[in-house]
């Protein structure tokens, strides 16, 4: 009834209070309304307008059924309460966390004094009250199996960061047809290195997307009946241009090299940057479900003549083709959909290159659909 009261002055409605008095269950769902709008204010929400940044952070662990922080926690945690002094508009997110041993229930309000114990200790260092946000799971999200005694003291942990409101900026796009200039209805990726967004445009193509200001996005699109297209752009403050993006129709014959895919030199070795195109091929194969199609693999040896089958420019060829096909298989495409062959250097596109921008394309996997009857 104190909590009830408590209600009533801040929402001071008195036909509301007589009401709730007469009723229980509403009684109960306006408590619960009061709650969670406390909650919402006193908790630093991510927004669309803004990005949370995390820009340090650092763990602390518990001895077993303790909430007590351990000495080795003054090292781990000075630099994020410097950290916090230098940046005014930071925040900062506790997240705790328990072993399985014991009820979930335990569990769950043993983490809850573990957020409370960092908590104290950062304010009591000169962190400011206002910028706290506190979660506890209990033995929910375990970091590790609690099979093992090491695995169980690595979950006896929190997790404090250092977190940065950094303002979005809207990005607006549209997606048209190479050849017709028509507006394409098409699934939009929108990934940053901290942000991942997805979404479809409508009947003419357009789309917005909110990026954090400052970052470098990955715009990846995918459409049935036509080959993906990523394109690479800044998020800066204000308004941007209309990101227009052309998608070539998949159609029999037509071939697409597979963009950003570059290979330790003459291996069949994606390099790192170049692991994030095997899922667009992917999911290009799981959107386009009728096409069929062949991963044609090209070497550049320039100023040559063709270097025929016996030949490692050739085995290298395949080699990589058969890397993507073997990416697909084992990602659930089948079979029947897909075929490789390496072309050794015989369409290089630059046959007498002579830079490096030149040598790359002439090094490069393409996406080539078949012609009906064709394997």
């Amino acid at each position: 009834m104190e909590l009830l009261l408590r209600c009533c002055v801040l929402f001071p409605h008195e036909a509301l209070c007589l009401r709730i008095e007469k009723n229980r269950f509403a009684m109960r769902i306006f408590i619960f309304s009061v709650l969670l709008l406390l909650f919402e204010q006193a908790a630093p929400a991510q927004s669309s307008d803004v990005f949370l940044k995390t820009i340090q952070s650092a763990e602390v662990y518990f001895d077993f059924g303790k909430h007590d922080l351990k000495p080795a926690a003054d090292t781990a945690l000075a630099p994020l309460i410097h950290l916090c002094s230098e940046r005014e508009k930071s925040l900062v997110r506790i997240t705790a966390h328990t072993d399985s041993i014991g009820s979930s229930a335990n569990n769950l309000a043993l983490s809850k004094r573990r957020a409370a114990s960092v908590k104290k200790y950062l304010l009591e260092h000169g962190v400011s009250a206002a910028k706290f946000e506190l979660s506890f799971f209990g033995e929910k999200k375990p970091a590790r199996s609690n099979r093992t005694e090491e695995g169980r003291q690595k979950n006896r942990h929190a997790i404090v960061e250092v977190l940065l409101p950094i303002p979005m900026t809207t990005l607006e796009g549209n997606i048209r047809d190479l050849r017709s200039g028509k507006g394409v209805e098409a699934e939009v990726v929108v990934h940053t290195k901290e942000t991942r967004d997805s979404m479809h445009t409508d009947t003419s193509g357009y789309y917005k997307a909110a990026v954090p200001t400052g970052a470098v996005a990955a715009v990846d699109v995918y459409a049935e009946g036509y080959f993906f297209e990523t394109k690479m752009v800044k998020a800066l403050p204000g308004k941007m241009p209309l990101l227009v993006m052309e998608l070539q129709p998949a159609v029999p014959g037509e071939s697409a090299d597979i963009h950003n895919l570059y290979f330790v030199g003459n291996q069949a070795v994606l390099l790192e940057e170049s692991k994030p195109s095997l899922p667009q091929v992917l999911r290009f194969m799981q959107i386009n479900k009728n096409v069929k199609v062949e991963i044609a693999g090209h070497v550049n040896y320039p100023n040559s003549p063709p270097k025929p089958k016996t030949t490692f420019e050739y085995r290298l060829s395949v080699a990589r083709a058969k890397m993507v096909y073997d990416y697909l298989l084992e990602h659930g495409i089948d079979s029947s959909r897909i075929s490789y062959q390496g072309y050794s250097n015989w369409k290089m596109r630059y046959p007498k290159a002579v830079n490096e921008d030149e040598q790359s394309l002439n090094r490069r996997v393409e996406i080539r659909i078949l012609p009906e009857g064709e394997h």
